[in-house]
């Protein structure tokens, strides 16, 4: 029986951000969790090769070329969407399991291309203003927070960075949801509203997301 799953109150944000956390630097960040032991880690996509090292299609964007301390490059946009999703360890336990497993991500538009380079590190993104191949690039893997972060692939018309995680709160023992998407607008819009359209179907994105981590799953597993 899956323990009881708070249907999501998402909050969200859209906007132009100078300077802002990009999604997966960690930089002046203090971990609140410390090392975890390797037993404890959960079985999430491996990604071993790192993704950089993979062959086929570059990413779309250089992460390793983006400024220090989490600025974002100027011009790009983020948005962001929190929910509470209900309280305590086997709450967390089951979603993390459902984020991890890429289960939460399928329902919402997401699903894992057949490659012969073996882990499951590819996705294609079947709707939506990422629509197109990525790469999972990154995990994150810790006692009181579990996500996973997608990047665009060159053949992607969109150039986006996508982060979901969850997060164990200590003192309070609530569990919430965090999407995260940085992206640059795509150049070619002429249309008047074009960026702001962009900017509504990334908060269309991201509220799948949380609400397909709050639905309840077939037979309640």
């Amino acid at each position: 029986m899956r323990p009881a799953v708070r249907s999501p109150d998402v909050r969200r944000s859209s906007r132009v951000r100078r300077p802002l956390t990009w999604p997966g630097d960690t930089a002046g960040v203090e971990s609140i969790s410390g090392a975890v032991p390797e037993g404890d880690r959960r079985q999430g996509p491996p990604l071993d090769p790192p993704p950089a090292s993979l062959p086929g299609p570059a990413l779309g964007y250089q992460r390793s070329s983006l400024p220090a301390h989490g600025c974002a490059p100027e011009g790009w946009r983020e948005a962001v969407a929190t929910a509470g999703l209900g309280e305590g360890v086997a709450v967390f336990d089951a979603l993390a399991d459902d984020l991890m497993s890429l289960s939460a991500h399928r329902r919402s538009g997401l699903r894992i291309t057949p490659t012969d380079r073996g882990p499951s590190v590819d996705v294609v993104v079947l709707d939506g203003p990422m629509r197109g191949p990525c790469r999972l690039v990154d995990r994150i893997d810790e006692s009181l927070r579990q996500g996973l972060v997608v990047g665009t692939l060159e053949g992607n018309t969109a150039v986006a960075e996508h982060r979901c995680h969850l997060d164990l709160h200590p003192a309070t023992s609530a569990v919430t949801a965090t999407v995260r998407t940085v992206w640059r607008p795509r150049t070619f819009y002429v249309l008047p509203g074009a960026t702001a359209r962009e900017a509504r179907a990334y908060d269309r994105m991201a509220d799948r997301l949380l609400r397909a981590l709050g639905a309840p799953r077939p037979g309640g597993a």
